[in-house]
């Protein structure tokens, strides 16, 4: 039955939007949680170094050339670390876009579909209406309860004259 056939697709472009709004989700959560553990793992490392530069200093107070060599090595290392952590940031921003696109892709895709089953749904339901319709008459474009009926048997009883008083 094609109203079937119709409605099926109409509930499968309905889940297919959905599933691309939900795999956007996904995909955003996945990205958080690598920047998340992107950040952390810095954060863990800035802590070793900045532990291993006063442990250098414990070690040797006085030795001041040293001490500024191990501060350019460290402040060296966050900055390499922070551009690392701006060209991921870029990256992911780089595939949020493309994600977005393909996700509108998706939905607007999926829509379409659920127009054009709509479409075909309401199709399908004016013409089982109309069939419905067609039935209901005799064949020649008169109502099943239009057609001649036969007399009815005349009463006993006259009609009453009318006075003109």
């Amino acid at each position: 039955m094609a109203g079937t056939d119709a409605a099926q697709k109409f509930f499968e472009a309905i889940n297919e939007s959905s599933d691309a709004l939900i795999d956007s989700i996904r995909a955003a959560n996945d990205r958080g949680h690598r920047l998340s553990a992107a950040m952390i793992e810095q954060a863990q490392e800035s802590q070793r170094e900045a532990a291993e530069f006063v442990k250098k200093w414990a070690s040797s107070p006085f030795d001041v050339g040293g001490l500024f060599s191990s501060m350019v090595e460290s402040t060296t290392k966050a900055q390499g670390r922070s551009l690392e952590a701006a060209r991921q940031w870029f990256s992911e921003m780089g595939d949020v876009q493309k994600e977005s696109r393909d996700v509108f892709q998706r939905v607007i895709e999926a829509n379409r579909k659920a127009n054009e089953a709509g479409v075909e749904l309401a199709r399908s339901m004016f013409s089982r209406a109309g069939e419905a319709v067609q039935q209901m008459t005799d064949g020649n474009g008169r109502k099943a309860s239009d057609a001649p009926r036969t007399p009815e048997p005349a009463s006993s009883s006259s009609p009453r004259p009318t006075s003109d008083i």
